[in-house]
């Protein structure tokens, strides 16, 4: 048998020289996809954090990053150490998991959960908080986030919501396991009021001569087509011009509300349940919205967090 071959540590001066840390702030880069932003996440300066990757590049002889028009774009050496980062961050991250699960002894156990705002406040609190009347020692701990969320960087146990739309659907995810939770389709709404003042469109096309409320800042929802209610009736490509835009959720029913005008959003969200708003155009209905449960692989055995998540299923909208 041949015999493995040893690495001789005093003649690797590359080995040597590196510097684990500097690999961590790596991962962190290629995760975030800009030195703004793993900078933000770090507390580090961006000088100090180009720094760590320029020395890091040096160590290794080659170059990590390239620069795209939307952010940093891994070379192929540096997606070669981003894989060998991600095997050794993800060991770490489920090591540490089961053993500060060994060594606990406390008798309540914290859930963490991120989602975004809307299904937090108007859709999933309710659900949790029947089933925390029956599980009394899981602490719920419920994080809302209207931008992609990394399930890792950010430490938590479970995310629900629609998947990053820069990953293929079907596309497996390191570490992870996903699995469709339920779907949404968001209808058109508007007031008594607004019906009696302005009259009820009949067709998609009488959209045009009416007035919409919307959401502002499409571009801050990466995973849901907001401006879906301006393209009705529209010619591809053109917008119709809103009356009113928010960024809150509250502020576009509250404008429905009042008469202001025809707005958009889940008939599954309390809030429209309780808005006394019409459902108009019953049979126009945007793309579904897919939402899913994705956990990290180490938790698959977990039997109280399969049991959330087969409860979930039965008391979500199917």
């Amino acid at each position: 048998m041949q015999k493995k071959k040893e690495i001789d540590l005093n003649q690797s001066s590359c080995f040597r020289h590196f510097d684990w840390e500097k690999v961590k702030t790596f991962y962190y880069v290629a995760k975030l996809g800009s030195f703004t932003n793993t900078a933000n996440f770090l507390h580090l300066s961006q000088p100090a954090l180009s720094k760590q990757i320029a020395s890091l590049e040096k160590i290794l002889g080659c170059p990590l990053f390239t620069r795209a028009r939307r952010g940093l774009q891994l070379t192929r050496k540096g997606e070669e150490l981003f894989n060998y980062a991600e095997s050794m961050f993800l060991g770490i991250v489920e090591f540490t998991r089961k053993t500060h699960t060994e060594l606990t002894t406390s008798k309540k156990r914290k859930v963490r959960i991120a989602t975004t705002y809307s299904l937090a406040a108007y859709i999933l609190d309710d659900i949790l908080f029947d089933y925390n009347q029956n599980y009394p020692h899981l602490v719920f701990e419920l994080i809302t986030d209207n931008h992609l969320i990394d399930i890792f960087l950010k430490d938590v146990d479970i995310v629900i919501r629609p998947p990053d739309p820069r990953i293929g659907v079907g596309r497996k995810l390191k570490g992870l396991q996903k699995e469709f939770l339920f779907g949404l389709e968001k209808k058109l709404y508007a007031s008594p009021e607004y019906l009696r003042k302005y009259g009820e469109p009949k067709t998609v096309d009488e959209l045009k001569h009416h007035r919409l409320v919307s959401f502002a800042d499409p571009d801050e929802h990466l995973y849901s087509d907001v401006n879906w209610i301006l393209k009705l009736g529209m010619p591809e490509g053109e917008l119709n011009e809103p009356i009113f835009t928010s960024t809150s959720t509250e502020c576009l029913i509250n404008a429905a509300r009042r008469g202001l005008g025809i707005t958009s959003s889940y008939a599954e969200m309390r809030i429209i349940k309780d808005s006394n708003l019409i459902n108009i155009l019953p049979d126009i209905k945007c793309e579904e919205l897919k939402n899913y449960f994705i956990y990290p692989d180490y938790l698959e055995k977990d039997q109280e967090i399969m049991k959330l998540k087969d409860y979930l299923h039965k008391a979500l909208p199917s």
